[in-house]
C-alpha cells in the first residue's frame, strides 16, 4: 500500500498548483486590462492598459507551459538514475 508520493510526484502537483495560480493572475491582469481600456482615469498612476495586457499573456504562457509540461520539469529537478528505474 502505497499512500505517501514520492518527493518527484509532491514536486510535479507544486508545479501544476502555480501554473494554474498562473492562469488565475492572468485573468485578474485581463481584468484589470479591461477597467484600464474603459476608465483610464479611475484611478491616479494607473499604468496603460496594453502593460496590463501583455503581463496577463505571459502569465497565461507561463501557466499554460506549467499545467501542461510539469513532466519536464520534474525529470530536470529529479533525473532519473537506473537505481530509481526499477522503482517507476
Amino acid at each position: 500500500m502505497e499512500a505517501i508520493m514520492k518527493p518527484s510526484q509532491a514536486f510535479g502537483v507544486a508545479v501544476r498548483i502555480l501554473g494554474l495560480l498562473g492562469w488565475v493572475a492572468a485573468f485578474f491582469y485581463l481584468l484589470s486590462a479591461f477597467v484600464a481600456w474603459v476608465a483610464p482615469d479611475y484611478r491616479a498612476g494607473i499604468r496603460p492598459w496594453w502593460q496590463y495586457a501583455v503581463s496577463a499573456a505571459i502569465l497565461f504562457l507561463v501557466g499554460w507551459f506549467l499545467l501542461r509540461r510539469a513532466d519536464r520539469l520534474v525529470v530536470f529537478a529529479y533525473p532519473i538514475r537506473n537505481s530509481d528505474a526499477s522503482d517507476a
